[in-house]
């Protein structure tokens, strides 16, 4: 153990007055934005797990509104979870705990922000799904977090993180980022911006479509990757929907299209070799089925049949991203390897080169789901 790190992990143990003494920890590495440590105490004989992160306020600016949303959102799964007669909320929904002075947060002197949260005990995650049986598992999952807060009221929702979820504006960026060129990194991605660029007037589909009156605003997780979901370690049943910090007021499509841009694509989100990264369309309508199965009856009709464009519009937007940190210093994204955000971007694009292709297939899929869900 790096004796800094359990020294300051043991030390909030203290400060939230949870239950044993450090005995482990674990640094859960596949998270972009904050350090995540899983950490394991003894009481009495007996192991307890937390999860403590320390949170990135160059992201988060505002950790209360953070603090505010998660709370609003899990206490109303909560409710839907008792009315349905569950009993084992414990597992199904993550607890954040207060210091003794009423915060979710604490703060060192340096300026460090901490927080801590119940780890769901008996339970995995999946950084990858690779068979379709725990696919559809994961659609079901974000299908229910979605259906459990389709009656929650979006707009009592704080905007932690402005234009996440505008691709508009990402794309703008990008645009900016490559005129400003600061390291003379353009020459490098000249093919991929190119190419996004062209494609980029699917940005504004979903802003107009809701201005329209077509499709609502909803309350959405806004990160659906495989592995923000809790699963039985005994049995893969899943569990809870982890990794709350952009719920936030947006659009279905986009929750449903990065779930797929993440899981669909067997080459990874970091593919070092583009010719490994495409759309598996088994692995797509094994997710759609999960999904769709759940929340058919509470999504409109156009909310349903542009579920597929969510899956090009934001790819496109993680690209555009991916593109504009690596052009800028790579100075948001982790960069875990050397021009990561290069890697990135070309595998981004890559993807979305195939999903566009196949788009009349994944509408195919998605048509024969929906009318399943319709007859059975």
């Amino acid at each position: 153990m790096d004796a800094s790190i359990a020294e300051k992990l043991a030390e909030l143990i203290k400060i939230y007055r949870l239950k044993g003494e450090l005995v482990n920890y674990d640094n859960l590495k596949s998270g972009n934005i904050n350090d995540t440590y899983t950490v394991v105490t003894d009481y009495g004989g007996s192991e307890r797990q937390y999860l403590i992160q320390r949170i990135n306020l160059n992201v988060f600016k505002k950790p209360l509104d953070v603090a505010a949303n998660i709370a609003s959102v899990t206490q109303h799964i909560e409710s839907k979870l008792k009315e349905a007669g569950v009993s084992d909320l414990r597992r199904r929904v993550v607890k954040f705990y207060k210091t003794p002075d009423g915060d979710y947060y604490h703060y060192d002197s340096d300026g460090s922000c901490w927080r801590v949260s119940s780890f769901v005990f008996n339970s995995v995650t999946h950084d990858s799904a690779d068979n379709t049986e725990l696919l559809c598992s994961v659609g079901t999952a974000f299908g229910e977090f979605q259906k459990f807060l389709c009656d929650f009221d979006a707009s009592k929702l704080f905007i932690t993180i402005p234009d996440f979820h505008n691709t508009e504006k990402r794309v703008a960026d990008m645009i900016s980022a490559a005129k400003a060129d600061p390291f003379g990194r353009l020459n490098s991605v000249k093919s991929e911006y190119d190419y996004l660029i062209s494609e980029s007037g699917c940005a504004k589909m979903f802003r107009e479509l809701n201005e329209k009156g077509e499709i609502p605003v909803r309350v959405t997780h806004n990160d659906t990757k495989c592995n923000n979901v809790m699963f039985d370690s005994a049995t893969n049943r899943h569990l809870a929907v982890i990794d709350l910090d952009t719920v936030m007021p947006g659009f279905v499509a986009h929750d449903f299209g990065d779930a797929v841009r993440f899981a669909a694509n067997p080459g990874g989100e970091d593919a070092d070799d583009v010719s490994e990264v495409f759309l598996d369309l088994g692995r797509y309508a094994a997710f759609a089925k999960g999904y769709v199965t759940q929340i058919r009856g509470f999504l409109t009709e156009k909310e349903l049949l542009t579920l597929p464009d969510g899956v090009a519009v934001i790819t496109l937007e993680l690209a555009a991203r991916f593109l504009t940190d690596y052009l800028s210093g790579d100075v948001y994204f982790k960069c875990k390897k050397e021009n990561h955000n290069l890697i990135r971007t070309r595998a981004q694009t890559a993807l979305l080169k195939d999903i566009i292709a196949k788009m009349p297939l994944m509408r195919t899929e998605l048509n024969k789901i929906i009318a399943n869900c319709a007859n059975n």
